[in-house]
């Protein structure tokens, strides 16, 4: 999937955040705390650690952090339904 258009970027954070669920356990496990607080710690991440062709790519698509952060959300809730007996 291209990474110039909004569906492709999202799709990319989406699979680098589904990445830190599987690696990471400990952070966004049903039992942890903050898991909502280290969701979106994971995005702003992302977000401040683009390259300045990927600031320009998502200024020209008009995608902004609260959209990370959204796409991150969203790949979490997917994580967790898929692995909900395994999270516990």
């Amino acid at each position: 999937m291209s990474k110039n258009n909004r569906e492709g970027v999202k799709h990319e954070i989406q699979e680098l955040a589904m990445g830190n669920y599987r690696s990471y356990p400990e952070d966004y496990g049903v039992n942890v705390q903050d898991t909502t607080a280290n969701v979106i710690s994971l995005a702003r991440g992302y977000w401040d650690s683009r390259e300045v062709s990927e600031v320009h790519r998502d200024e020209k698509l008009g995608i902004n952090l609260n959209d990370y952060q959204q796409w991150t959300q969203e790949a979490f809730a997917e994580f967790s339904k898929s692995n909900e007996y395994s999270l516990s």
